[in-house]
């Protein structure tokens, strides 16, 4: 670990992500920046099935375990001029750490998304238990950093001052070289059956209930006669809900629009983004999600009201479209509008990709830099 210097921020987290990474890799550029990074796990093969091992992709990380660490948590609470970012609660030591930092009164910044037990129906155990979580955050000496605005307008709907409170979303690069990925347009099409003027839509996420993806299928469904045959979805993912969207796609006779295609290495999945006329975000919940990599790769996005990135993001109009998730009526107008009006298409796809670089991952480096405690 790289012994402090003018500034340190600890990143502790459960387990190294792709996304996170993008973020981390921008502290390479902060000279008088110290980031050190911490992981209860090196990997996690039942949870990700990632090819490589990125835990120390751009630094060198410590692994505390799951189990309780005492020279971690005593590191924390004997490097008081350090910055502590806990990202969620997860496991053993951060939780002590929370509870520790609370009675203590030490500053420290917790980074969260909106889970989706906010959002449903839970049991008593697990709503108690929520609510402790939530109390010991909102009295504590804590910056609490928000992954979008739906994770920050629920805290302050739960009594969150909005002065303790930080948008901190989840970030990817935008300066992709988009030309190169436009090259493998022919690949791509004759892999999956395209033709050159169909209408292409991608997605991909876990397919579980809550990504809304059978939502998508039946909007494809409710398209005119004279749309639905020119229209080809790709949905990349895995999950419980597969058999749900097989079955859809079977009853509407949709084998010929729609296509289920596993997890993809994610430069084939940048691939496929940026060859779409459109990327969709369905999810009755989604607490951040794809619509930035679909504005990255320069795509307009129609997402839902439940996408936490489609709410953050996009502008109405402009550079997308916002609709509720169970109104695929709404979802099937806006797919036949883009399809109809080539030039709305192009424009929303540039205002999307401005987007998408206004929001670089250096800006987020920058707000940890100036804005945590």
């Amino acid at each position: 670990m790289i012994k402090k210097k003018s500034k340190t921020i600890n990143l502790i987290q459960d387990l190294a992500t792709p996304h996170n990474n993008v973020l981390i890799s921008h502290f390479l550029n902060q000279p008088d920046v110290i980031l050190n990074l911490w992981y209860a796990l090196d990997q996690d093969h039942a949870r990700y099935q990632w090819t490589t091992n990125i835990t120390h992709e751009h630094f060198k990380a410590e692994i505390y375990g799951v189990q309780l660490n005492w020279r971690f948590i005593k590191y924390c609470l004997t490097h008081p001029y350090e910055r502590f970012v806990i990202t969620g609660w997860m496991n053993t030591n951060t939780k002590l750490l929370h509870l520790l930092f609370f009675l203590l009164r030490r500053p420290y910044n917790h980074w969260t998304d909106l889970p989706d037990t906010a959002t449903r129906a839970i049991g008593i155990r697990r709503k108690i238990t929520r609510w402790l979580a939530y109390k010991i955050l909102k009295h504590s000496n804590c910056k609490v950093f928000g992954v979008g605005l739906i994770t920050l307008n629920y805290l302050k709907s739960i009594g969150f001052s909005e002065s303790k409170l930080l948008n901190l979303p989840i970030f990817v690069v935008s300066n992709e070289n988009i030309a190169a990925y436009h090259a493998h347009r022919v690949k791509i099409f004759n892999k999956y059956n395209i033709q050159a003027d169909d209408f292409l839509l991608s997605g991909g996420s876990r397919i579980i209930h809550e990504k809304g993806y059978d939502l998508l299928i039946k909007a494809i469904a409710l398209l005119t006669d004279d749309v639905r045959p020119h229209i080809k979805v790709i949905i990349v993912g895995t999950g419980d809900n597969v058999p749900v969207l097989e079955q859809l796609i079977k009853e509407f006779s949709l084998a010929k629009q729609v296509t289920l295609e596993k997890w993809l290495p994610i430069e084939d999945f940048k691939g496929i983004i940026s060859n779409s006329d459109v990327f969709i975000h369905p999810a009755r919940f989604d607490s951040y999600g794809g619509t930035t990599l679909g504005m990255a790769l320069g795509v307009p996005v129609i997402g839902s009201y439940g996408a936490g990135a489609a709410v953050d993001r996009i502008q109405q109009g402009h550079n997308g479209f916002l609709y509720e998730a169970e109104d695929i009526q709404s979802l099937a107008n806006f797919i036949t509008l883009l399809y109809q009006n080539p030039d709305l298409r192009r424009r929303m796809g540039s205002e999307a990709l401005k987007t998408a670089q206004s929001w670089p991952p250096s800006r987020g480096v920058q707000m940890l830099v100036d804005h945590a405690i």
